[in-house]
């Protein structure tokens, strides 16, 4: 499957004005993008638009924008698990209001004109003629947006728990801070609590949907999801294990999934070298757009093709233990407030290797306004998180880099298949948020929740480490054991920083390499980047003319560029008027 065969994921769009004609014409415009969208008339100020299979939906009922996957009784918004959004059309007071999830997973945008606004599943569907230059610059040194920005200029993502609504060409937006992190009561009782409701949460998941597939890997977290699957129901579940080149992944997989019996997939990334240029474009375009040029492209392109082969049966992962696990740790966790210059640390030392663009392929100018922004960014959100430091980059992941990264890949894949991510629930997350620093570092929480689930596992290595019980249990071995661990992760990191290098996705390297193909067969695809001031003229014409390669950040970032800039030109004849 390429991107050529391939549909968008189900969505909507909705738009309002006073002026009733106009929400009409811009609803018709975003449907004459998308091949078989359907037009709706809510009233004489609202229209909306929907696609996919939610097509054949109405609005006397509320929609859902994902693919049910509940496993237990929700009374509460908060209760429902990430991702989760809906739209509902409220005939008394006649608007339209949108909810989504606590932890905002399922990404929902909105923009507000002075004769216009307008709601939507896709970023770029409410897009106007201007790219948000400052969001880009973020973007080309995280890999992904914080906050609600999108790479679309007045488009914003709803915030997490918000509810916004639509009514006679306004938008009002209800939103509620999250919760501050309340102290756990008891922290040496917490692993035996989060294992008791881990292990009630899956053992509702596989009532409910008993072909559901775990996500094995040779890692901690979904280790934690095999050991909260009751021991005589292992076998009757089905393991998945992503083959990665230099990854230990699937030996160990491999080895769990024999001790208890359980049938195990082997997914294979071979394949993708006998892609064409042309479809390894086109697969990168496509993730793009449903990406909304939010995040890597070719990396998301690289798990969509994998993922083409295996059936879409539920999903059991184990994405989130990061939060968990204090996952920006370093050094001794004395209590130290929040300040600039460490968000600028952070940021350089820790967030920025893994995905940056290299600045000597951007214009000066602009290298130095994402820096700026970046870090700026990075503090304001350290700062509304909490004052202790500690606490705020716990705070900054699950706020931040689960709902604005691992959301936009949840929010592009949940019409594909359901996910249920137990370490999403709002109960675990409580009683992990509220633990102290010292609980929590080097994934000793964690460690602890799998000797409570089954003591067994906490006895095999886990990927190129210790056992999760050396983790536990902080005797004077153990700790000589995890301090060599860590200083070697030290040592990487820091290699990794001097040289410039990044880390791509698995598989991504191969698509890069295409990609560019595909570009020197055909350069004036690249043109309209050019006029955005981002790239250097020469180093992208050193590119296309082979002088030259990139790495897999760069051509995310080409990528994404480029889709954008599509969107924002599909309605700029519209969006001028609607912008002035």
């Amino acid at each position: 499957m390429t991107s050529a065969t391939r549909s968008r994921p189900p969505g909507f769009a909705a738009f309002t004005a006073k002026e009733g004609l106009r929400a009409r014409s811009r609803a018709r415009q975003v449907a004459g993008q998308v091949p078989g969208a359907r037009v709706i008339r809510a009233d004489d100020h609202t229209w909306v638009v929907l696609w996919g299979e939610l097509c054949d939906q109405e609005l006397d009922s509320p929609i859902a924008l994902c693919r049910a996957g509940q496993s237990r009784q929700a009374d509460a918004l908060h209760e429902i698990l990430p991702p989760f959004a809906a739209i509902n059309w409220e005939v008394v007071p006649s608007r339209l209001s949108i909810t989504v999830d606590w932890l905002g997973l399922r990404h929902v945008y909105v923009t507000e004109l002075p004769e216009i606004a307008g709601a939507s599943s896709s970023a770029a569907a409410l897009a106007g003629a201007d790219l948000d230059t400052e969001a880009l610059g973020v973007q080309s040194l995280l890999g992904w947006q914080i906050e609600t920005r999108t790479p679309f200029a007045q488009v914003r993502k709803i915030p997490p728990g918000a509810r916004a609504t639509l009514c006679r060409g306004r938008l009002t937006m209800h939103v509620e801070a999250p919760a501050r992190v309340t102290p756990t009561e008891d922290p040496q009782d917490a692993p035996r609590r989060a294992a008791e409701l881990l292990s009630s949460f899956v053992t509702e998941c596989l009532d409910d949907h008993p072909d559901t597939v775990l996500q094995l890997t040779g890692g901690q977290d979904s280790r934690i999801l095999l050991a909260a699957i009751p021991r005589n129901r292992r076998s009757t579940v089905e393991a998945m294990t992503l083959a990665v080149p230099g990854s230990p992944d699937v030996a160990i997989a491999t080895r769990l999934a024999a001790e208890f019996g359980m049938k195990h997939r082997v997914v294979e990334l071979a394949g993708l070298g006998g892609l064409s240029d042309h479809d390894a474009y086109t697969l990168c375009v496509s993730a793009a757009r449903d990406l909304d040029c939010a995040a890597d492209p070719v990396g998301f392109a690289t798990l969509r093709w994998a993922e083409s082969s295996v059936d879409q049966q539920p999903r059991l992962a184990g994405l989130g233990g990061e939060v968990a696990r204090g996952f920006y740790y370093f050094g001794p966790t004395a209590r130290v407030g929040v300040s600039r210059h460490l968000a600028s640390a952070l940021g350089h030392w820790r967030m920025f290797p893994n995905e940056r663009v290299d600045a000597g392929s951007l214009t000066p100018e602009f290298a130095t306004m994402a820096r700026g922004c970046a870090v700026d960014g990075i503090h304001r959100a350290l700062a509304a998180g909490s004052d202790d430091w500690w606490t705020a980059t716990d705070e900054f992941y699950l706020w931040q880099r689960m709902q604005r990264w691992a959301g936009t890949l949840a929010s592009a894949t949940c019409f594909d298949r359901i996910v249920i991510n137990p370490m999403l629930d709002h109960g675990f997350l409580e009683i992990a948020r509220g633990l102290p620093p010292e609980a929590k570092k080097n994934m000793r929480f964690l460690s602890r929740i799998l000797l409570e689930l089954d003591a067994d596992l906490a006895d095999v290595p886990l990927d190129n480490r210790p056992t999760p019980r050396a983790y536990a249990s902080p005797t004077v071995a153990n700790r000589v054991r995890l301090g060599a661990t860590q200083a070697h992760k030290v040592v990487s990191k820091a290699r990794q920083r001097m040289s410039g290098t990044t880390h791509p996705p698995p598989g991504a390297n191969l698509l890069t390499a295409k990609v560019i193909g595909h570009w020197r067969g055909n350069p004036e695809l690249l043109d309209p980047v050019h006029e955005l001031g981002i790239f250097r003229p020469e180093w992208l014409a050193e590119l296309l003319v082979g002088k030259r390669s990139a790495d897999a950040s760069a051509v995310a970032l080409l990528v994404n560029l480029t889709v954008a800039l599509d969107a924002t030109h599909a309605f700029s004849a519209e969006s001028t008027s609607l912008h002035s």
